[in-house]
């Protein structure tokens, strides 16, 4: 750790980039703030690492002169925590907001409290999403009304700091964007907690979700709404401090001077009822509770880590990468015979096993498989059977053809079946079975009809390269009689169930 010695300004943490945020934004007063807290920290600069997910609060570690990451939506805490892990030496930061936090990263936000690194959190909460221009968020109160909830939403808001303390976040506050002084003695604490700190900021957005907390905050509310915690003192508060909170029980009620001696709040409290209880004190019910809600010490996730690592290591030694990774059971191939050799336990017994006796394992389905003429068959390439039937074409027509067209080069041909093209792309299939059943009789001139208007048309395409197993499975799936295939160069063809057959025959008596 460095002393004040460093001389370290905010301008030492100032970076020369145009901040971009909309004008009158909550997170200018966030930004200014932590720029004048790192420098009071005793940190060298080169020690704060700034980490941020998806969304406008997640710009942060670019208006940062640190090292930072900006990364996906959700899974800044999976980044934040390999940092921490890796280097327990830095101080890492991580911002995120309503949305990216709550909602995507939800589940990561939830275990990063639940395993305690030594990692701060700033959680913007504006109760919107503000970069993807207004959809309600996780925090959003119900009955607003936004792009994506037209008629109001009806959704019961995440509290953040109640699931941070049933998370069992070792440190949990909440602070506000328009009071630099409060935020900078939050930020301060949280820096000096040795655990994971989540700090809630309400944070306003002054285009989509505009003066949301002014009736908590506002310059007229702020001192019958805004309960200023501070530990080993009443819960008072009011102009001049004459409410107070009390608790039957586990609820929280208001008394007024004279009704009865407010609680005294007690941060470090093993046990964690009140705190939740205070958590969930909100406006119009409660004045809005500010400042810290729990601070208690519990084993980091890191120094756990590291001390299971010296363990093992004190145990077993520093360890072999090559060992780890060969394992102690695999398999080996040996340019003699082409013989397979087996290593158990370790590289010095080993087992020869002959080609012959692998080949003796296989269980006896496989070997039937291997032997089975049919399967054989089913295992030819679509290429060869069209090679086998001497196609070096399909026999094509255009589907405005006419009917009386494509049976002429049916005629011609000697086929039964054609493609039909719209161009050079495959349209469908006209067969001697749409001549019976769809043409003959129901039409008086086929001259004059295209051929498009009776043809069947084909879903699927397959490649000379698929397996005739592959096409049969094909054709029975979608109920096709015939099947397109593509050759290589473009080239089209044909196959039908009667050629399959014709084909499997000549095979078998082969």
């Amino acid at each position: 750790m460095a002393t004040a010695e460093m001389n370290l300004t905010k301008k030492d943490f100032t970076p020369d980039v145009e901040v971009r945020w909309c004008p009158g934004c909550g997170d200018y007063a966030i930004l200014n703030t932590i720029q004048k807290v790192f420098p009071e920290l005793g940190i060298p600069r080169e020690n704060f690492v700034v980490v941020s997910g998806i969304g406008c609060s997640s710009r942060f570690p670019y208006y940062m002169n640190t090292y930072g990451f900006h990364t996906l939506h959700g899974r800044a805490p999976t980044v934040a925590t390999g940092v921490k892990a890796s280097n327990p030496d830095l101080s890492v930061w991580m911002v995120t907001g309503d949305g990216d936090g709550l909602s995507i990263g939800g589940n990561h936000l939830m275990h990063l409290m639940r395993r305690n690194p030594d990692i701060k959190v700033l959680l913007f909460n504006n109760r919107i999403y503000g970069l993807t221009k207004g959809q309600y968020s996780p925090t959003s109160e119900p009955g607003l009304v936004t792009k994506s909830s037209p008629l109001g939403s009806f959704e019961e808001p995440i509290n953040p700091l109640g699931l941070a303390i049933a998370s069992q976040a070792s440190f949990v506050a909440r602070t506000m964007d328009n009071n630099p002084k409060h935020m900078a003695e939050v930020f301060k604490a949280a820096a000096a907690h040795k655990g994971m700190a989540m700090i809630e900021i309400y944070q306003n957005c002054v285009i989509f979700n505009n003066k949301t907390f002014e009736p908590v905050y506002g310059r007229e509310n702020r001192g019958q709404q805004v309960l200023f915690m501070k530990d080993n003192e009443p819960l008072s508060f009011g102009k001049d401090g004459e409410m107070g909170i009390v608790f039957d029980g586990t609820k929280p009620r208001i008394v007024e001077s004279g009704e009865g001696t407010p609680a005294i709040h007690r941060e470090d409290s093993d046990d964690s009822t009140l705190a939740y209880a205070m958590a969930g004190m909100s406006y119009p019910d409660f004045p809005t509770p500010m400042g810290i809600f729990r601070r208690v010490e519990r084993t980091t996730f890191e120094d756990g880590l590291h001390s299971q690592v010296k363990e093992a290591t004190d145990k077993k030694g520093e360890g072999d990468l090559e060992a780890l990774v060969r394992g102690n059971d695999f398999w080996e191939v040996q340019a003699d015979g082409g013989r397979k050799v087996q290593s158990i336990a370790d590289e010095e017994s080993f087992m020869v096993i002959e080609e012959s006796q692998i080949v003796e394992e296989l269980s006896e389905e496989e070997k039937r498989l291997a032997e089975d003429p049919m399967a054989k068959i089913l295992n030819t390439r679509l290429e060869e059977i069209l090679d086998f039937f001497g196609y070096s074409h399909g026999f094509t027509v255009q589907k405005d053809e006419s009917i009386d067209q494509a049976v002429e080069t049916m005629k011609r041909s000697g086929h039964g079946s054609l493609l039909v093209l719209d161009g050079e792309n495959i349209a469908g299939i006209f067969t001697e079975r749409d001549l019976l059943f769809k043409v003959i009789d129901t039409i008086e001139n086929p001259e004059a009809i295209p051929v498009s208007t009776v043809m069947t048309e084909t879903p699927e395409v397959v490649a000379s390269w698929n397996t005739l197993g592959q096409a049969l499975h094909t054709m029975s799936e979608g109920g096709f009689r015939h099947l397109p295939v593509k050759r290589a160069q473009g080239r089209l063809a044909l196959i039908s169930i009667k050629g399959v057959l014709a084909y499997i025959h000549k095979k078998d008596r082969d």
